[in-house]
């Protein structure tokens, strides 16, 4: 099963109006609908819950004609999923959803997260079968760079039977923008300050890939958290 996502850590709205650029986002809050864009071919799932904002996600095109790895699928957000739209004109868009953040979230931080966007449901392969699963994702912030280093530590997480999933190579540190930026895993990181690449995320990472061979039959659980 092959899964596509990008997950924006966003603090900002932009409309969708100009055509100059290629990505494109709808933001979509139904959580069965975002999780069949997100699936391939031979899973069933149930249990759907959505936990987020108004226009806190959505899903996606072109992202490849817009310097991304990963070309269509769901965008998770901190605020608006639009807000992935670029090109990247400034460095400080912002938009306080006033909603909380997450425990679990958090204790990958460090520090008190906020506006949290949760995706979960549990998934069956075909005939309850075991199967593989592969996962490709990009991590993208606003807070990259003035933020590095501080208190302020956008993450992402990816739970699979409640374990999270989504770790750097080698460290296998969450992901956070304190655990990639030009310092920590710098081949992850691509710098969209001077916007470059038509999004308005400050930074973002290459599409990352989450491979679980040999998944148990019977029912399993996954979750997405921004």
């Amino acid at each position: 099963m092959n899964l596509k996502m990008l997950a924006g850590s966003f603090i900002a709205a932009m409309s969708l109006s100009s055509a100059s650029h290629a990505l494109l986002v709808s933001p979509e809050n139904n959580g069965v609908n975002l999780a069949n864009t997100i699936l391939g071919s031979g899973i069933s799932i149930s249990n759907v819950a959505y936990t987020g904002a108004a226009g806190a996600s959505g899903v996606f095109s072109g992202g490849a004609a817009s310097g991304l790895d990963i070309d269509k699928g769901v965008v998770l957000s901190t605020g608006s999923a639009a807000g992935a739209v670029g090109t990247n004109n400034t460095s400080g868009y912002s938009q306080n959803l006033g909603a909380p953040g997450y425990a679990p979230l958090t204790a990958l931080s460090g520090n008190q997260t906020y506006d949290a966007t949760r995706l979960k449901f549990d998934f069956t392969f075909t005939g309850g079968l075991g199967g593989d699963l592969n996962f490709n994702f990009i991590f993208g912030s606003e807070e990259y760079l003035e933020y590095v280093g501080s208190q302020y530590n956008d993450v992402f997480a990816f739970y699979v039977d409640g374990v999270n999933v989504a770790l750097t190579p080698v460290t296998a540190s969450p992901i956070t923008i304190n655990t990639i930026n030009p310092s920590q895993n710098p081949s992850l990181y691509v710098n969209n300050s001077t916007g470059t690449y038509a999004t308005q995320m400050d930074g973002f990472t290459k599409a990352m890939q989450i491979s679980l061979k040999d998944l148990s039959s019977g029912a399993h659980t996954m979750e997405f958290a921004i």
